[in-house]
């Protein structure tokens, strides 16, 4: 499916956010920045976060997120991307984390016109020197409560994305490390409807706790995506 909005989006904002990427190795900027519609947070929180699609997978850390997956190819031809539903979203290892290939329930995003919006422009943001021609891209709907994540890790794919949807409380800051001086190059705390996208191989990344608000629990509902190298997903056609 092709959603014409990469002719919507800021081209001004676009052309910085893939500058800073290719020379920074990292690049924060926001769904607002980008000029994805209003309604695209919105629908994904409302009927991904909120909808029934969430679940607990045994052993996964921290202990208490929930989550959903979905892997997307996509195809670029020329200026134009196209998306399709890949057929696996297993993933066989992840970083440093586990050797054991996982199981997830798919859940078909491009179903969903205002996420497939933001899939585009998300894959978009990729510089235009680092493009694959056709690969996949690994969304992942996490919500957690305490915990974001256990200790500073590499995933081993190109590019990471942390978009957050939703949150409630303090805390959960994002760091990312300098892979080979573990000099802390940034700390962000993302607020919904921020992005940060970098590049794997040159951070390791983190975040702290959340903190609660007075007298109700925390949460934070975000979108941690990849963009896969090839042997990820091998494509065939």
């Amino acid at each position: 499916m092709t959603t014409g909005l990469l002719t919507r989006l800021h081209p001004e904002a676009l052309a910085v956010a893939r500058k800073k990427l290719a020379t920074d190795g990292f690049v924060i900027t926001s769904d607002h920045e980008l000029g994805l519609p209003r309604t695209v947070r919105e629908t994904i929180h409302r009927k991904y976060f909120e909808g029934g699609f969430l679940r607990n997978y045994p052993g996964d850390i921290p202990a208490d997120r929930e989550r959903a997956r979905d892997v997307v190819r996509y195809d670029w031809q020329g200026d134009q991307l196209s998306l399709r539903e890949h057929d696996c979203v297993a993933i066989d290892s992840r970083g440093d984390w586990s050797s054991e290939r996982r199981e997830f329930d798919r859940v078909p995003l491009l179903e969903n016109r205002d996420f497939a919006h933001w899939i585009e422009a998300a894959v978009s943001l990729v510089p235009e020197q680092r493009r694959q021609q056709r690969g996949t891209f690994g969304i992942n709907l996490f919500r957690t409560h305490t915990n974001v994540v256990t200790r500073p890790h590499q995933d081993q794919e190109e590019f990471i994305y942390v978009y957050v949807v939703d949150k409630r409380g303090s805390g959960a800051e994002t760091e990312l490390f300098d892979v080979d001086s573990d000099e802390v190059v940034q700390k962000e705390t993302l607020h919904p409807g921020d992005l940060l996208v970098f590049e794997d191989r040159r951070f390791r990344h983190s975040t702290t706790p959340l903190v609660p608000p007075a007298n109700e629990p925390a949460r934070r509902d975000a979108l941690v995506c990849t963009i896969n190298y090839a042997h990820t997903y091998p494509l065939e056609d």
